[in-house]
């Protein structure tokens, strides 16, 4: 177990629990610092993960000196945290309860517990100390909680809190006993102002919600069709996604957490809690790769609900609509003192021109997969391949979302490639109207100007921008998109200047910050998703070993749990960013997947498909 330093804990010393509507993350010490009910965007309720002193905790662990783990109940996203003491042993099981009947009922205050704790004697006698620190609103509110009939309750600004166990609840803060056998159930309800709910004060009624939850999380991991050497490693990243997933409208949000710094101290801090329109060809091939077609369908169903007829923005919350202005949180310190928190995210309105390739390649793979491309949906596509075809000439922010001054990333102009690319494949595959001289003559334009400009001859490899001399971590994604041939030499040469100029042992950075003005102070640690993508080129090159050697390093730079953040410090180990964070996830899905199928012979010129 980690100890506290200023109140805080190592990000990777947190577990995720969830119901595919919101989340709370348990540090190994008992302690729930971050959930935000009643889904993941709403305001926070406890948020001592961005403020130790006044964001609000459930505490709840042995009094004096012990020692404390964590792991997750076998396929579930069920987590244990075990404590030994000097006078027994004691388990935490934390969990929000899933029903699948109304799983895809949309996140509102009703009088069922969202988040339930199981206290079990499994030797010897421990005795507990438990502080429900309930701060709503971002810890702008006072602790509603207050004593009444065996349970803590009380109004908030926008709900009522319930808190209910199978033992009396006393106050705020109180002690509670467990001998070997004996379980104590406690459980938060959050619900509409003024109205209690049913709780857990009847313990069959708690078991009986574990072990519904316990099965839907079996059912559903027992659906994942990988088979390989990494099976554990994946079906955990799968399950940690299915956390990230909002159920009902099918929508995956980058990682349930807002403002955890990508540098200690340092101001890159931002809010995740949303949909990235760019996501959705990764998520969509590493769900279909796993045999989850039902949520992959669910995805493009939330996908073609955002309205791309209109003026296509980067990001969208849960249910399709815009996001929020992007704004700081000045009353809260953040993570280690890493200010300032924000919500929302301004991201969304930047110009990116490689979302556009990526709606392109999720609506053909989609379609590939037995997905309908109906007329509406055409009409929707097409006008995002045009957006692409006007505009691949202009300077954009590209993946990374630098605040600077836009250039002309080659990576963007690739994905512009790309939609018009999957754009005539479509057409042609389901027979719809195209002017396809045209988009003909504009894919080979972008190309041509992209292999020209978007290479370097000093570097012998692409370049991060035009005329550049700069390599860029997105141009791992090159082998992906089927851009070149895999057996392509100005390929190989470029994932070799990725890795020789970017690497640090088995961490990647996503590109030079010496080399590379992204508009933002302080520093930055290295990001997940690019390691992995450095694997997945190496596989898609015929190196095998060498692949699987750097993607076994990099599972050991995961959580205890499993789990992922965005980066991690190349200098300690620590991780870094928002936590755990989709993208990483799903690129570890992705590289095993293609590890998988090079062992075997089957990985084509092209992962899609």
């Amino acid at each position: 177990m980690s100890a506290r330093c200023d109140g805080y804990l190592p990000i990777a010393d947190y577990g995720l629990v969830g119901d595919c509507r919101s989340v709370a993350l348990v540090g190994v010490d008992g302690s729930v610092d971050w959930c935000s009910l009643p889904r993941f965007d709403s305001p926070s309720l406890f948020g001592r993960l961005l403020d130790a002193g006044t964001g609000g905790a459930w505490e709840l662990a042995p009094v004096g000196s012990h020692r404390s783990w964590q792991r997750y109940g076998e396929k579930t996203n069920v987590l244990e945290t075990i404590f030994e003491t000097d006078s027994g042993r004691a388990c935490i099981r934390d969990f929000m309860p899933i029903e699948p009947g109304t799983i895809k009922q949309h996140a509102r205050p009703h009088d069922q517990p969202r988040l339930v704790r199981l206290v079990t004697g499994l030797a010897g006698t421990v005795r507990f100390s438990q502080r429900v620190d309930l701060r709503p609103d971002y810890a702008r509110a006072e602790n509603p909680l207050r004593p009444s009939d065996g349970r803590l309750h009380g109004d908030g600004p926008d709900h009522h809190y319930c808190l209910t166990a199978s033992v009396a609840l006393t106050g705020v803060e109180q002690t509670i006993e467990v001998a070997a056998g004996e379980v104590v159930a406690i459980g938060l309800t959050v619900n509409e102002p003024g109205r209690c709910g049913h709780g857990v004060g009847d313990l069959r009624h708690a078991r009986r919600l574990l072990r519904e939850t316990q099965d839907f999380w079996w059912t559903w991991a027992e659906r994942c069709n990988y088979a390989g050497p990494y099976s554990q490693h994946v079906i955990r990243s799968a399950l940690a996604l299915k956390l990230m997933s909002y159920a009902p409208t099918g929508a995956l949000v980058a990682a349930p957490t807002t403002s955890l710094p990508e540098w200690i101290g340092g101001p890159r801090n931002w809010d995740y809690r949303f949909t990235w329109l760019r996501d959705s060809s990764f998520i969509l091939y590493a769900l279909f790769g796993l045999g989850y077609d039902e949520e992959a369908h669910d995805f493009f169903g939330w996908l073609t609900g955002v309205g791309l007829d209109a003026q296509v923005q980067n990001l969208y919350t849960l249910d399709g609509s815009s996001s929020d202005a992007e704004r700081e949180l000045g009353h809260l310190l953040g993570y280690r003192g890493s200010a300032p928190v924000r919500t929302g995210n301004d991201a969304a309105g930047q110009k990116q021109l490689d979302t556009y390739g990526e709606l392109l390649d999720a609506a053909y793979l989609y379609s590939r997969r037995g997905g309908e491309i109906s007329e509406r949906l055409w009409v929707q596509l097409r006008h995002v391949a045009q957006l692409a075809i006007d505009h691949w000439q202009d300077p954009d922010a590209s993946i990374w979302e630098v605040r600077g001054e836009n250039r002309h990333y080659t990576y963007s102009k690739a994905m512009c490639w790309v939609a018009v690319d999957r754009a005539l494949k479509i057409a042609r595959k389901h027979d719809r109207k195209l002017d396809t001289a045209a988009f003909q003559q504009a894919r080979d334009q972008i190309r041509a100007q992209t292999m020209t400009r978007g290479w370097s001859q000093t570097l012998g490899a692409f370049s991060q921008s035009f005329g550049s001399d700069t390599v860029d971590a997105a141009l791992l994604r090159l082998p992906q998109i089927g851009f070149l041939g895999v057996q392509d030499k100005r390929l190989r040469s470029t994932i070799d200047a990725v890795d020789e100029r970017l690497s640090i042992g088995p961490l990647m950075r996503r590109y030079d910050p010496g080399d590379t003005d992204d508009g933002l102070s302080g520093g930055e640690g290295t990001f997940t998703m690019c390691a992995f993508w450095l694997v997945d080129g190496l596989a898609h090159a015929g190196e095998l070993e060498e692949a699987q050697r750097r993607f076994e390093h990099l599972l050991s730079c995961s959580s205890p749990l499993g789990l992922l953040a965005e980066e991690i410090d190349p200098d300690t180990g620590e991780m870094l960013g928002n936590y755990p964070q989709a993208f990483s996830h799903l690129a570890l899905i992705t590289a095993a997947l293609n590890i998988e199928r090079q062992r075997h012979g089957t990985l084509g010129d092209r992962a899609r498909g």
